[in-house]
């Protein structure tokens, strides 16, 4: 692949995988806090509508961790070398930056006042994605278990090939944190925006913490409002016959 070639496919990843980014931290965040705030807040309290609240964190995990396997998405390299791949992930994008010139024209493009901060953005940036190869890291084993889960049930419903260990929430916080790092480094290198994602990540924070609020006064009153029926149910029903 030439290099004009490289940095277009650069230029086009970049602000895509950022999106996936903020979209899969406000899933983690919405996901997060309600499951500390909503359980706690019910504790001795007649849980009705457990079912919807458990399906709806149990699709927001699926989602987040269909979220991490796309930022991560890579093919066999043995099939398709890393820079071909038409996938706006993390690993390609590495891939991209270490094409002949690419990384070196990146830089030239920069206003010469900010060539060294976009050095440095690049080399953090692929020290990063450096890391997903190392097979003893945390990193990789992490991934590993999100792209067999992703591929062995949540793609493909597989009968007879089913996940060796499945991903816990740790796998998914430290992929995402690994996420931030990547896109942070890579838009300021590429476009030059210097994004603070954990300022974002706060925010997304905050209001679903006012949401979950919400949703926990909901069914506080929803109980209550069961039990007074109850009561009343059990008024009009009058004394047993003896």
């Amino acid at each position: 692949m030439n290099t004009s070639e490289a940095l277009r496919r650069v230029r086009l990843i970049t602000p895509m995988l950022l999106k996936d980014v903020e979209t899969a931290i406000l899933s983690h965040a919405v996901m997060e806090v309600a499951g500390e705030i909503i359980p706690a807040g019910m504790k001795g309290i007649n849980p009705l509508f457990a079912e919807t609240y458990q399906a709806i964190q149990h699709a927001l995990s699926l989602k987040l961790a269909m979220d991490i396997a796309r930022i991560f998405d890579i093919s066999n390299p043995k099939r398709y070398s890393r820079e071909e791949q038409q996938k706006a992930s993390i690993q390609v994008l590495a891939a991209l930056l270490q094409v002949p010139d690419a990384a070196s024209s990146l830089e030239s493009a920069c206003r010469s006042e900010s060539r060294q901060e976009c050095r440095r953005a690049l080399g953090e940036f692929l020290a990063v994605a450096a890391k997903l190869d190392v097979q003893s890291s945390p990193e990789f084993g992490a991934l590993t278990r999100i792209r067999k889960f992703r591929d062995r049930r949540l793609a493909h419903s597989l009968f007879d090939n089913e996940p060796d260990e499945l991903p816990g929430h740790r796998d998914l916080d430290l992929l995402l944190d690994v996420a931030k790092q990547a896109a942070k480094h890579a838009s300021l290198a590429v476009e030059g925006l210097n994004i603070d994602l954990e300022k974002q990540a706060q925010r997304d924070r905050d209001n679903a913490e006012g949401y979950s609020a919400c949703v926990l006064d909901g069914l506080s009153r929803a109980a209550a409002m069961e039990e007074d029926i109850a009561v009343v149910e059990g008024d009009f029903a009058g004394p047993a016959e003896g």
